[in-house]
């Protein structure tokens, strides 16, 4: 069998390929556009996600986050970078990135359990780690927390203490 006899059996079968393909797609594209419940093309929406998480989480006044710290009833969580974190953070916090907070999860509980409240911080009004960090520990049984947004910004702003450093 020559390669320009190969050709000309395998294109029919590719074409038909493609045209099923097609087909198919066209048909699911149609189905999704359909459905009442507008579930998302491709598999989940973000929006929805970050939507779903953040409605979970409550947010806390630089007041109210304060009257903690003088009472010695939080902990806050810094959950910016460790270099970041370093270079000031609000005093006696812990640094928690994202990722991280399987790793503290246990030791969290027993100070959930004494009564602590948690506080979780970045930098920045629109920055996301603050509340992924506190979603991550609410999904291992910590609810007890709350997110402080653009928390180090006002923080510092407001000349409460802080420290420097890795702790």
């Amino acid at each position: 069998m020559t390669p320009n006899n190969l050709s000309q059996k395998l294109y029919p079968a590719f074409r038909e390929g493609i045209i099923i393909l097609a087909v198919a797609l066209f048909i699911a594209i149609i189905f999704t556009l359909l459905r009442f419940n507008n579930m998302p093309l491709f598999g989940f929406s973000s929006a929805a996600l970050v939507k779903e998480q953040q409605a979970k989480i409550l947010s806390i006044t630089l007041s109210e986050a304060y009257d903690l710290y003088a009472k010695n009833k939080v902990i806050f969580i810094d959950a910016r970078d460790p270099f970041s974190f370093e270079e000031g953070h609000i005093a006696s916090a812990i640094n928690i990135y994202p990722e991280d907070a399987s790793l503290h999860a246990s030791s969290l509980k027993i100070k959930a359990d004494q009564g602590f409240i948690f506080v979780t911080y970045c930098d920045g009004p629109q920055c996301p780690l603050s509340k992924e960090t506190a979603y991550a520990l609410i999904q291992r049984g910590i609810t007890t927390v709350k997110v402080l947004v653009n928390g180090w910004s006002i923080w510092l702003k407001a000349g409460y203490p802080v420290s420097k450093g890795k702790k």
